[in-house]
């Protein structure tokens, strides 16, 4: 249930200046930039271990958190505020309202009736809502998605502040703020930003991104909101719950961008936030790529570093992935590189067309430790496309070739996708940093090493 700290901590090291520009190309990779950070911030936001695990590596990481919570025997939204200042002087929130969690959320869904929507405050939405024979030409919304979030809004933080979410963003008005959330959490995070809207925040502080969720409104509801509110709805195809309120109870409407991607033929649960996760990554992947070849310059953070004397010497990934899986490995291999540059300052990263085996690097070059990974996976027999993702690194010294240490991390596939499996090894498997990585890190001077062994196997 680990599965989702590497792909948070990667995540969180990715996140570049705001880049600006007109091209598509680069517009495309600022969105896809968006949906990888907003879909980590939806499974975070969960109370199960998986979200407990996500929320210590994102304050390790230098996230403020703050869990909104409800008072104790009162149903209502959860929800996870991050913010981080990047170096611009401005601070990024990120807000993600927890999915269909308890018996308590799925008594909100059910609640489908439609009430009329409008007000610039909390009593006045509440008030509005019970208004009777409201026509259809108003707005209108799920009466239960509204009590979620009418409660959400009046939650306050665990910490010694206690401030209201209301509270929160309307005291910083020049920050912007992504909402975010999957499934319920996903229309929450819809409600919240259009009653953010109605209270006076500017529609330029606000970017909605919600996954797998349903409908929130009528049409009147879409009509009023398309243009005023930055809403970008991900689907995964086949995902079932995006269209039932629409199918089962009718007079329903989705509205604001949508970006559809493809769901495996491998696994059969197109709602589940791994699938979400899985295609956000692969999503981002590609579109830095098409960024790397089309504008290179405009990604001066992520300039190869194939330069000698800098420390570390990572070899070329060495592939052992079956057939089945085979699609999975540049993805991986993106993965690897993002993991090694963020956590080991100035190494260098092997050229991928036709590398140099690293005991014929010249001796010029002046490593001082080479890091040698490798992927393997085992299927299990009796389990549907079931496997153990392991990811094995071994440590050189340069200059004598001798090993320093040998290290293996080992991830079923139980309730993560393949790729997810792996970015999981990759942040665990250094995730106790030893002598040589605090030598990369601290730009000191190498000291006396005893080759040592590390191994880790996680059962799901």
């Amino acid at each position: 249930m680990k599965y989702f700290l590497s792909i948070v901590w990667t995540i969180i090291m990715i996140w570049l200046t705001p880049l600006v520009g007109q091209a598509s190309v680069l517009e495309d990779y600022n969105e896809a930039h968006d949906v990888f950070i907003t879909a980590g911030a939806c499974t975070a936001s969960y109370s199960d271990r998986i979200g407990k695990v996500t929320k210590s590596y994102l304050e390790q990481d230098g996230w403020k958190i703050d869990s909104y919570v409800q008072k104790q025997g009162q149903d209502g939204a959860r929800f996870l505020l991050a913010k981080k200042d990047f170096g611009d002087g401005k601070p990024i929130y990120l807000l993600a309202f927890v999915g269909t969690e308890t018996k308590g959320d799925v008594s909100f869904d059910l609640q489908y009736k439609k009430v009329y929507f409008d007000g610039n405050s909390l009593d006045s939405f509440t008030e509005n809502a019970e208004k009777k024979d409201v026509p259809d030409t108003l707005p209108k919304v799920h009466r239960g998605f509204l009590d979620f979030i009418e409660s959400g809004l009046k939650a306050t933080t665990n910490g010694k502040d206690g401030l209201s979410l209301v509270e929160m963003l309307l005291a910083n008005k020049d920050s912007k703020v992504y909402l975010t959330g999957h499934s319920l959490g996903g229309a929450a995070a819809t409600l919240a930003g259009a009653s953010l809207l109605n209270m006076g925040v500017s529609p330029e502080q606000i970017k909605v991104i919600t996954f797998g969720a349903p409908a929130v409104g009528n049409a009147a509801f879409a009509a009023k909101y398309d243009k005023s509110l930055n809403l970008t709805r991900v689907i995964v195809s086949g995902d079932p719950v995006t269209g039932i309120l629409q199918t089962l109870v009718g007079g329903y409407r989705q509205f604001g961008k949508e970006l559809r991607f493809k769901s495996s033929k491998d696994r059969d649960q197109p709602h589940n936030i791994t699938e979400y996760v899985d295609a956000s990554i692969k999503n981002y992947y590609d579109k830095h790529d098409q960024l790397l070849q089309n504008e290179p310059q405009l990604l001066k953070s992520d300039v190869p570093k194939n330069a000698v004397g800098t420390g570390a010497y990572v070899a070329p990934l060495k592939n052992n992935l079956p057939e089945a899986l085979s699609k999975e490995f540049w993805y991986m291999h993106e993965a690897m590189k993002d993991e090694y540059r963020n956590n080991l300052p100035g190494i260098s990263i092997a050229a991928e067309k036709n590398p140099i085996e690293w005991k014929n690097l010249p001796v010029s070059a002046n490593y001082r430790w080479v890091i040698v990974p490798e992927i393997s996976v085992t299927k299990l027999q009796r389990e549907r496309n079931i496997y153990y993702i392991t990811l094995s690194q071994t440590v050189y010294d340069f200059k004598t070739g001798s090993m320093l240490e040998t290290a293996t991390f080992s991830t079923a596939t139980y309730t993560m996708t393949p790729l997810e499996a792996f970015m999981h090894d990759l942040k665990g498997i250094n995730y106790e940093p030893n002598s040589w990585m605090l030598t990369i890190k601290n730009n000191a001077g190498p000291e006396a090493q005893l080759p040592a062994l590390r191994y880790f196997l996680l059962f799901f």
